[in-house]
């Protein structure tokens, strides 16, 4: 049996980050839009860079733990589970 590394960049599951991606935007509809968001966020009015890079960081950036952590806090994801929003067990 050949021994598998963790590779240097995790790509093998994109449906994983495209599922996160679709809840998120799903969210900010939800909210209003990406300043509604922002606001929940970060607790200030947004700038229009940094409008600007939060929708940047939904559409195709690289959604850290922290970021997540940050949604489920600010966000009240208090009763959603990974599989719901991950669509996991759905058919």
């Amino acid at each position: 049996m050949e021994a598998k590394t963790l590779p240097k960049k995790i790509t093998d599951n994109p449906e994983y980050v495209e599922a996160l991606r679709a809840f998120l935007k799903e969210k900010r509809k939800e909210l209003g839009g990406y300043k509604a968001m922002y606001r929940l966020l970060y607790g200030v009015e947004p700038t229009v860079n940094e409008e600007k890079r939060l929708i940047n960081l939904i559409n195709r950036g690289a959604l850290s733990g922290e970021f997540i952590g940050l949604c489920a806090d600010k966000l009240s994801l208090n009763d959603v589970t990974l599989g719901e929003i991950y669509k996991l067990n759905q058919s």
